[in-house]
């Protein structure tokens, strides 16, 4: 029987890396973003702005027959880097609709489209879920928001569901760049990223998806909720 995935934020970083790995696995994987430069037979790319409200409430997950079904809530921004006086309304929207509104509807949707079949859906999450940084008011609160969203789905027993928020760690990836270039004067701990980065101290995105697919496939021997990848092995 086959085995499918839907992710989100494929044409880049862990999302891309996940994907290219599951496909080498021999899974159907179905990837949403606004680009891709993934080719691959038993790849689908669909074109959707996840920050757009209307594009996800029309998005149908495609019924497909398989033994394992995956959703992987990928897709996040750190948004603008600035205290919140400082930030345009706009882009505050736009970072809640992508980093929990869409997550919450396409858990939802997954739910609802496989009900009795066995399936797993894990949020990539942020060790920011439980830190207050000053100049990330939306990430840190949107991440915070996708564990407690991870809680409640779990509590609610959904039939033959399993469901986790997984902190990757700091991962090399374009967030870390903007990170990067954000200005020290609106970030004070800009340079503690800097120096990550500097230090070779950053997570190579191959390394991320490597152990969630350990995750992926140890599913059922898995208890906590909430985990912290720095600590799977």
């Amino acid at each position: 029987m086959q085995k499918a995935a839907f992710i989100t934020g494929t044409s880049k970083g862990i999302g891309k890396a996940i994907t290219e790995l599951l496909l080498t696995n021999n899974y159907l994987v179905f990837g949403f973003s606004r680009n891709n430069n993934i080719k691959h037979q038993n790849f689908t790319f669909i074109k959707i702005d996840l920050c757009n409200l209307e594009q996800v409430q029309k998005l149908q997950l495609p019924k497909v027959k398989a033994e394992k079904i995956i959703l992987i809530n990928n897709a996040a921004t750190i948004g603008e880097i600035n205290p919140l006086h400082l930030k345009s309304e706009n882009a505050m929207i736009n970072e809640y609709n992508l980093n929990i509104i869409t997550p919450t509807l396409l858990c939802k949707d997954f739910i609802q489209t496989y009900p009795t079949e066995k399936k797993l859906i894990l949020n990539i999450s942020s060790g920011a879920a439980n830190k207050a940084i000053a100049s990330w008011s939306t990430y840190c609160a949107t991440k915070s928001a996708l564990d407690s969203l991870t809680a409640v789905i779990d509590e609610e027993k959904h039939q033959n569901l399993k469901i986790l928020s997984i902190s990757p760690g700091v991962v090399d990836t374009n967030m870390q760049k903007e990170i990067r270039n954000s200005d020290p004067k609106n970030f004070p701990l800009h340079q503690n990223f800097v120096d990550y980065y500097a230090k070779n101290e950053l997570i190579s995105p191959k390394l991320v998806a490597i152990k969630l697919l350990k995750i992926i496939e140890k599913r059922d021997d898995v208890e906590e909720i909430l985990l912290n990848l720095r600590d799977f092995a």
